[in-house]
């Protein structure tokens, strides 16, 4: 026979397991498909999450930094007292904008993690056409990267870029004059391509991979290493 205490905790586990406890941390209006109202509860709705009106949010923007460029702090109940969810600022990170917290999908590219990493790199000596693309500057790429990796700076895909077109073609595109006579972009030759750049809290790596996306590169052949090379470097793997 169960007691309360064990009883409490295996419906818990429970309602973990088919993902029902974190539907209360969901930034929705109206949550749904929670069984219970007393596990987790948040306060009010959406446009409490952004409140500007909200003095204790006022206050605590004086020493901290948002979460992303439109969400600040999330309140919540916790072991029936009020707290904030929030971001305090860390070394070299201490705004957002630039320094948001990335998404960790990008519409129907793969993000992908060290072990995955390790798995792409492995295979660059096949015959198969694979890039391991460091999209920091060049300067910053010099000091560190990942073993395999080229250097591939955002800026040079930048439509006012020079070096755009050329870019483009060693990944595979090619030029398809339109009926009025501008020119698209379309991928027959797509390489394989694993985009990485400072961090989860740097948007280099996401913003490549979605120009990519916009001038038609199949989504299909782009991992995202949404960690780089911060990740890499907390677990003590190989930079050079």
């Amino acid at each position: 026979m169960y007691n309360k205490v064990t009883f409490f905790f295996l419906f818990t586990t429970l309602l973990i397991a088919n993902g029902e406890t974190g539907c209360n941390a969901i930034i929705d209006d109206e949550p749904k498909g929670c069984s219970t109202k007393d596990i987790l509860k948040t306060i009010g709705s959406e446009s409490s999450l952004l409140d500007q009106k909200d003095d204790s949010i006022l206050v605590e923007k004086q020493k901290n930094i948002k979460i992303t460029k439109d969400f600040f702090s999330l309140k919540v109940i916790h072991n029936e007292h009020e707290t904030l969810i929030q971001r305090v600022p860390m070394q070299d990170i201490d705004s957002c904008p630039p320094f948001c917290i990335e998404p960790l999908l990008i519409k129907d590219v793969k993000t992908v993690a060290e072990l995955e990493t390790l798995e792409f790199i492995g295979k660059l000596k096949e015959k198969k056409a694979r890039l391991l693309i460091d999209v920091r500057s060049n300067k910053v790429y010099k000091k560190e990267t990942i073993p395999g990796a080229i250097s591939l700076p955002l800026h040079m895909i930048n439509d006012a870029s020079p070096y755009q077109e050329e870019v483009l073609k060693l990944l595979g595109a090619k030029k398809l004059l339109t009926g009025d006579k501008k020119s698209k972009w379309y991928f027959p030759d797509a390489q394989y391509l694993l985009i990485f750049g400072q961090s989860a809290t740097n948007n280099e790596a996401s913003t490549f991979i979605k120009k990519l996306i916009k001038v038609g590169y199949p989504a299909s052949k782009i991992l995202y290493y949404r960690g780089g090379i911060l990740s890499w470097k907390s677990l003590g793997l190989t930079l050079i």
